[in-house]
């Protein structure tokens, strides 16, 4: 099963980003995504706790970016919403008296490591303010 979350929560702050003028509600951010509130909701408190977004309760409240634009990059967002490698080794005990099997588990951590590093490499290159310049205006 793909994990969606990174997905969604760059589009929900390049919404924000878009927007920036405006405190947006969970519910609008939900029809933008086209999925519940409460998953949105569930997914700004992971952004809040990154320090990405700042939540307003209130009948007047919303939610915003919590800096420019330009001083978040994917990188940022991956970390807050997606805690486990995309790439692990298997953790089950190697086939002693199989020289693949005693081997895959280091091998697996080299090509995770390497996974990782590459993609926090690129997803720090690309920053929300360079999303929002893909998005015509209307």
């Amino acid at each position: 099963m793909v994990n969606q979350q990174f997905a969604t929560a760059v589009h929900v702050l390049t919404a924000l980003a878009f927007n920036r003028k405006q405190l947006m509600s969970s519910d609008i951010l939900a029809r933008s995504v086209n999925t519940n509130p409460v998953v949105i909701r569930r997914l700004l408190s992971l952004l809040a706790k990154a320090e990405l977004v700042t939540t307003t309760r209130g009948k007047a409240g919303g939610v915003q970016l919590s800096k420019d634009p330009n001083q978040i990059n994917l990188k940022d967002v991956y970390l807050a919403v997606s805690p486990l490698d995309p790439i692990a080794p298997r953790d089950k005990s190697p086939h002693k008296e199989c020289a693949v099997s005693c081997s895959m588990h280091a091998i697996m951590t080299t090509v995770s490591t390497g996974t990782q590093k590459a993609t926090l490499k690129y997803l720090e290159s690309q920053k929300l303010s360079d999303l929002i310049k893909k998005i015509p205006k209307s």
